[in-house]
């Protein structure tokens, strides 16, 4: 496996660094990598793995990197430039961390390509995992889910024969996040160091303050959908606060199959890299004796409304789904900036799905043009609050 050839798009956030600790312990040949603005990371990433091209947002960036002679590699730049470095790429797997909404093109782009897709952004697949399936239907690509949750779900309906008839109920665990017991009350005053302390996992700040709020859970349960074919309604949350299951999937004998880690998001991508094998690793795994007892208990959707809400965008389907994931984003970006409480990002979100309009959703312009005026509408009415 140690030929195995890889593309980090994302590379310097959370995920995406993870993946290179993975390549560096199994081999793997990094060809190209892909970073937001974190230049000084990207440059010590290009030094380490000596790609044969690197993406950056900016052009300034990109000069920068051009005129560093330590810089050996073709440098890109913007959308434009990451697409065509995608479009070119010759790679056995792409691992997909860039964050948000803006992963989009690039997960349509990357499903064309015929390999293996890493995938750690969900946001593409609930906004555009339709057209995502479809082209790689077309390509004879494939998706490994990275999430550390739907790659225990991956994971456990590998025991599975049947299809989708076979489950009776997808079991989503949540660590709670940082909130956990907290009543609305409690949560008027909250700030962003608190609703950034998360309990177990070490991710970006968009992603943790979506799990304080548990719409990163409402993420999750549109992706379960999407990726395992089975009706909102067979998706169950579960908050267990030592997050050693990451998921189970029952089925309709009332058999329950668990996958059991320890929260680590190296060993979600070092089963995309190896599927259908797996890696051998000298690290320990878990000590079920020290962590003694799993807990569970049901989510509190009148504290954490968003739950109910990214249920019924995608029973409503249309622009719901998308339009929730760029409702979320403005109200985030809002909270951490200090504009808005975090009482009221719920408040943000429901109200732009209540004005943004309905129409099918089905080409990366119509998702673009429902982010924009979702985005637009959102931003109006925080401002307002």
């Amino acid at each position: 496996m140690n030929s195995l050839r890889i593309a980090v798009l994302g590379s310097t956030g959370s995920v995406g660094k993870q993946a290179l600790e993975v390549a560096k312990q199994i081999g793997a040949r990094v060809l190209f990598l892909s970073a937001g603005r974190n230049v000084s990371l990207l440059r010590e990433q290009i030094k380490e793995f000596s790609p044969d091209a690197v993406s950056v947002r900016d052009e300034a960036d990109a000069c920068e990197l051009r005129d560093d002679s330590s810089v050996k590699t073709e440098v890109f730049c913007g959308e434009e430039g990451l697409l065509t470095c995608i479009e070119s790429l010759d790679v056995d797997v792409i691992v997909h961390s860039i964050s948000g909404l803006a992963g989009v093109a690039s997960a349509v782009l990357a499903a064309k390509k015929g390999c293996r897709i890493a995938m750690a952004n969900k946001e593409a697949i609930i906004s555009a995992g339709g057209i995502i399936f479809d082209e790689l239907r077309n390509s004879g690509g494939e998706l490994i889910p990275v999430d550390s949750e739907h790659s225990a779900i991956f994971q456990c309906l590998m025991a599975n024969r049947g299809g989708p008839s076979d489950v009776k109920r997808i079991l989503l665990t949540a660590s709670g996040g940082p909130f956990y017991g907290y009543s609305k009350d409690m949560l008027r005053d909250v700030g962003t160091r608190e609703a950034l302390a998360h309990p177990t996992w070490k991710m970006g700040p968009k992603i943790t303050v979506d799990c304080a709020t548990m719409m990163n859970k409402g993420f999750e349960i549109i992706e379960a959908v999407r990726l395992f074919g089975v009706p909102e309604n067979k998706v169950e949350v579960l908050i267990h606060r030592q997050s050693i299951i990451h998921s189970m999937v029952e089925y309709t004998d009332n058999t329950v199959i668990a996958q059991m880690a320890l929260p680590d998001m190296r060993s979600c991508i070092r089963f995309a890299f190896s599927y259908p094998d797996r890696f051998e690793v000298g690290e320990d795994g878990i000590d079920f004796a020290s962590v003694g007892a799993l807990t569970f208990d049901r989510p509190d959707t009148d504290v954490f409304p968003l739950l109910d809400v990214a249920r019924e965008a995608v029973r409503r389907e249309g622009v719901y789904p998308t339009a929730l994931i760029a409702a979320d984003e403005v109200a985030v970006e809002r909270f951490i900036d200090g504009t808005l409480s975090f009482d009221r990002i719920p408040d943000v979100v429901t109200a732009a799905l209540n004005e943004v309009r309905d129409r099918p959703v089905d080409t990366p312009s119509g998702i673009a043009e429902v982010i924009e005026e979702t985005k637009r509408i959102a931003g109006r009415i925080a401002f307002c609050m």
